[in-house]
C-alpha cells in the first residue's frame, strides 16, 4: 500500500505549502544529522513557530531550513502585529538560523549565485578506559549513532572537513575524513560461537582485530533539484524517526549508504479534497549495503511518506527491503515490483522475495498546553507491509518532550523507551527483528544495525535534559538503562550509561565540544565474568566559519 501512496503522490501535481517558485531549479546540500540546526529547528517547532516543519524525516535541505527560518520570521512577526509578546528563546533561535542561513535566505528572495564553501573541519579524540561494547547486532554499543566509526578500547580519533558548493539546479557535497581506533584482542571461544548459534553462520576462526587507521568519505554526493525534486547520488545518510533516541527503521548509526535518491525539498499540498492531508514529504532510494559475509553487496530501497494534517500532529508511514547479494533472493523486476507493492506472506514459506521492514510514526503536540508537551512513538515491524497490520509482532518507542520545565525556561526533559522485542512470535523465534534466515548479516551496513541500538531483543529507557544557554550552546546530561533478554542471549545482558555533554559555539566559527561517559555493565556472563565498568571520553575541537551573503 505505501508504494501505492507515494507513486499516487509524485504524479498528482502538488502545489507547494509556501510559494517559492525561484527555488524550483535551485540546487542546495543536505545539511549533515550532526548539525546543531536540527535541535534549533526543532525547538521552533515544539514552540509552535514552525508550523509546517516535518520532524520524522530528515535530512532537510539548506534551502528547507531557510525556508522554516523564513517561517518562524513570519510567526514572530504575526505575533507582534496582534500585540502578542513573542516567546524569547524563539526570537533568539530566530536570530541564529537566519545568521546561518543567510545565503540561502537572499536565495529564497530572488537572488542567484554560485556557491562554494568550506562548511566544517574538525578533529576529535575519543578515550575509552575499559572494555567497550562494539556490536550493537548481537549485545549493545557503548557509542551509538555516529556513522560507524570505528571505537576500540584505547584511544580513538577522527580528524576531517566537510565542503559543499552550488551551481544553478546542481549541488555538491563532501565530507572526507581519517579514523583511527586500536586493535582489540580476538573474540572469545564462547563468543564466536554464540554468535554462529544465533544467527545460523558457520563459526569464524579466532582472530585478533588490527587497528584501524583509514580515510574515508561519509556523507559524499551529487544532487539535481528538479522542480523542487531532488536526485542525488553519492554516499547519505537518513534519520526516519522522531525522537534524539534513534528510528526504529532507518537512523545514522552505521556508515553513510552509496545510494540513488529522490526527495521532495519543500513539503507539499495534495490537490483537491486530499490538501487535508497538510505538508506532505516524500522521499525513496536505492543503495547497497555492505561488510556483508554470507549475502554480500545486497540491494537496499526504501521509501517514506510524512503528512501534517495539524500544526499539533504529524504521522510518517516507511518502509525498507533488502533484496538481492550473492546467494539472495534475485535482485529482478519480478522479485523487485513484489516487494515494491506488499506482497507479504510468511517469512520463511516460498516465494517471499527479499527481506522487508515496515514503520509508523507520528508527534502530537497537546493543545492547549502552551506549547509545553510533545508526544512522539515509532512503531516497527519486520516482515509486516504495516506495524499495526500485526501488533504482536510489532515493537515500539514512545516518548515524550517537555519543551520546557516550569520556572527554568531554557531548560527541557525528553524520555523515552525502545523495545525490539515481539511478544506475538514463537518461542522459538528469538532475535527475530532486524534478523532474516537469508540475509544472515542481518540489518546493518558495514556491520552497525541501520536501525535503533536497542538491537535483538533488547530493551531501553532513557532520559535527557539539556539547559540551552544559547542556541548553539547548551549543557546535556542523560541516562540510558538497557538489556538484552536471556531468551536471546543466554544469561542476557543489563548495563546503564550516565552521559554529560557539552557544546560550545564562538562567534568566530570555532566550537569545542566534549562529552563523559560512565557505562556500568552489572551482567553480561556471554561476554564478561562479573561487572565491568568503562569511562568514554571525548573532545572535538572545530571551526565551522559563518556562511556570507551572496
Amino acid at each position: 500500500m505505501l508504494p501505492v501512496i507515494v507513486l499516487a503522490a509524485c504524479w498528482a501535481m502538488p502545489a507547494p505549502a509556501q510559494h517559492y517558485p525561484q527555488v524550483r531549479a535551485v540546487g542546495s546540500t543536505f545539511v549533515p544529522l550532526d548539525s546543531w540546526v536540527y535541535p534549533a529547528l526543532g525547538r521552533l517547532a515544539a514552540l509552535g513557530y514552525a508550523p509546517t516543519l516535518l520532524n520524522g524525516m530528515k535530512p532537510w535541505t539548506r534551502i528547507e531550513c531557510a525556508r522554516l527560518t523564513d517561517e518562524a520570521g513570519e510567526a514572530l512577526a504575526q505575533a507582534l502585529r496582534e500585540d502578542r509578546r513573542p516567546d524569547r528563546q524563539a526570537v533568539e533561535l530566530h536570530a541564529t538560523l537566519e545568521r546561518e542561513f543567510a545565503y540561502e535566505l537572499e536565495v529564497l528572495g530572488g537572488v542567484r549565485a554560485r556557491a562554494f564553501r568550506l562548511e566544517s573541519i574538525y578533529a576529535r579524540v575519543t578515550s575509552i578506559s575499559g572494555p567497550p561494547l562494539t556490536d550493537g547486532f548481537h549485545f549493545g554499543q557503548t557509542i551509538s549513532y555516529d556513522f560507524g566509526r570505528p571505537f576500540r578500547r584505547g584511544s580513538n580519533a577522527v580528524a576531517g572537513s566537510a565542503w559543499r558548493a552550488s551551481a544553478g539546479p546542481l549541488a555538491f557535497y563532501l565530507r572526507a575524513e581519517f579514523q583511527h581506533a586500536p586493535s582489540a584482542p580476538a573474540l572469545s571461544d564462547t563468543t564466536r560461537n554464540l554468535i554462529a548459534t544465533v544467527d545460523g553462520k558457520p563459526l569464524t576462526p579466532a582472530q585478533r582485530f588490527d587497528p584501524v587507521h583509514r580515510a574515508r568519505l561519509l556523507d559524499t554526493y551529487a544532487s539535481l533539484n528538479l522542480k523542487n525534486w531532488q536526485l542525488s547520488f553519492g554516499k547519505q545518510s537518513l534519520a526516519w524517526g522522531p525522537g534524539p533516541g534513534g528510528a526504529l527503521l532507518f537512523s545514522n548509526n552505521a556508515e553513510p549508504i552509496t545510494m540513488l535518491r529522490l526527495t521532495r525539498v519543500v513539503p507539499f499540498e495534495m490537490p483537491s479534497f486530499l490538501r487535508y492531508l497538510g505538508p506532505v514529504r516524500l522521499d525513496q532510494f536505492i543503495g547497497r549495503v555492505g561488510g556483508r559475509t554470507f549475502v554480500p553487496r545486497p540491494f537496499l530501497y526504501g521509501q517514506k511518506i510524512t503528512i501534517k494534517p495539524s500544526p499539533y500532529l504529524e504521522i510518517g508511514f516507511a518502509r525498507t527491503v533488502t533484496l538481492g547479494g550473492r546467494g539472495g533472493d534475485p535482485f529482478n523486476s519480478r522479485n523487485f515490483f513484489k516487494t515494491l507493492f506488499g506482497i507479504q506472506g510468511n517469512p520463511l514459506g516460498p516465494g517471499v522475495p527479499g527481506d522487508s521492514r515496515s514503520a509508523v510514526d507520528w508527534i502530537f503536540r497537546i493543545p492547549g498546553l502552551r506549547n509545553y508537551v510533545v508526544l512522539y512513538a515509532d512503531l516497527f515491524a519486520d516482515d509486516d507491509e504495516l506495524p499495526y497490520s500485526n501488533p504482536p509482532r510489532a515493537t515500539l518507542r514512545p516518548g515524550l518532550h517537555l519543551t520546557r520545565i516550569p520556572g527554568v525556561p531554557k531548560l527541557d526533559f525528553t524520555i523515552e523507551a525502545a523495545s525490539s522485542e515481539s511478544p506475538g512470535l514463537p518461542d522459538n523465534w528469538h532475535g527475530f527483528n532486524y534478523s532474516n534466515h537469508m540475509y544472515r548479516d542481518g540489518y546493518t551496513n558495514n556491520g552497525f544495525l541501520l536501525g535503533n541500538t536497542v538491537g535483538r531483543e533488547g530493551r531501553a529507557i532513557q532520559a535527557w535534559s539539556t539547559l540551552w544557554f544559547s542556541p548553539r550552546n547548551l549543557l546535556q546530561l542523560s541516562f540510558k538503562n538497557n538489556s538484552v533478554s536471556p531468551n536471546f542471549i543466554p544469561g542476557g545482558g543489563y548495563w546503564q550509561d550516565y552521559n554529560v555533554r557539552h557544546e560550545m559555539y564562538l562567534r568566530s566559527g570555532f566550537y569545542v565540544k566534549s562529552a563523559l561517559q560512565y557505562e556500568h555493565i552489572r551482567s553480561f556472563p556471554a561476554l564478561f565474568n562479573g561487572r565491568v565498568n568503562n569511562f568514554t571520553a571525548s573532545v572535538e575541537f572545530g571551526f565551522a566559519p559563518t556562511q556570507p551573503k551572496p
